[in-house]
């Protein structure tokens, strides 16, 4: 073709037809800028098919990633609602006087010094934060919604130490005013018989110092429940925003 445009040029210039020759060199030039111009807008609709591709894909994968945490969290949320049930009634149970039968309290510490921690997976939000691929979603409403969910997590793994935090301060103070043993006899991957030693973990119900770390422990088992009902209806707002019909 490009030889085949220079031979009709050379036999202008040989007759003698400037003018004709001009005209004609200026209809090629324009003819290849359309070119390059159309070249160049086949390959911009190329790459937004491409990009629109791999949106697509990634928010399929966030929806995944977050069907996923909402079920993880639904677990996490039944024991969580166990520990606070049990941590409510021995919180009820603190007397001056008068010891209680220790088996039935041994029974509930098992499920107070449960520690029900949630953790979200956050890899692929993580890697499309790293990429900056984030400010490039279509979506604004989940560009937002996904902004929120990592402010919220910073909040939410917080909590989650504190949580940590307050059973370990329970679980020493009962290592050295109780018997853990006896309390890890109520669990089924422990087989072993209750300590023969003449301990009784109702009377920790007595002390005012444990009565306080039941109250930490309480208290932010509390505000847990709070974070993941918060964390629920979040979630819930980007599986809506990340359904791809």
């Amino acid at each position: 073709m490009i030889k085949f445009f220079r031979k009709i040029r050379q036999n202008l210039l040989s007759e003698g037809k400037t003018a004709k020759y001009l005209k004609y060199a200026i209809g090629e030039i324009v003819l290849v800028v359309i070119g390059i111009l159309i070249a160049l807008q086949i390959n911009n609709w190329n790459e937004e098919r491409l990009e629109n591709k791999r949106e697509k894909i990634t928010v399929q994968n966030l929806h995944t990633e977050f069907r996923e945490n909402l079920r993880d969290l639904d677990s996490i949320n039944t024991i969580l609602q166990r520990t606070i049930l049990a941590t409510e009634t021995i919180f009820g149970k603190f007397k001056e006087e008068s010891l209680q039968e220790t088996d039935p309290i041994d029974s509930l510490l098992h499920y107070v010094i449960e520690s029900p921690s949630w953790k979200p997976s956050e890899f692929v939000l993580n890697d499309l934060q790293n990429s900056g691929g984030l400010s490039k979603l279509n979506n604004p409403e989940l560009k937002i919604l996904l902004f929120n969910w990592s402010r919220f997590f910073k909040e939410l793994q917080e909590t989650m130490d504190q949580t940590e935090k307050t059973n370990i301060n329970l679980i020493e103070y009962i290592k050295e005013h109780g018997s853990l043993r006896n309390i890890d006899t109520k669990s089924k991957t422990f087989p072993y018989r209750r300590s023969q030693l003449r301990m009784n973990n109702a009377s920790l119900l007595q002390n005012i110092q444990f009565e306080n770390y039941i109250d930490d422990k309480l208290y932010v088992l509390k505000e847990s429940e709070i974070a993941y009902t918060q964390a629920k209806i979040l979630i819930q707002k980007i599986l809506k925003e990340t359904t791809i019909e």
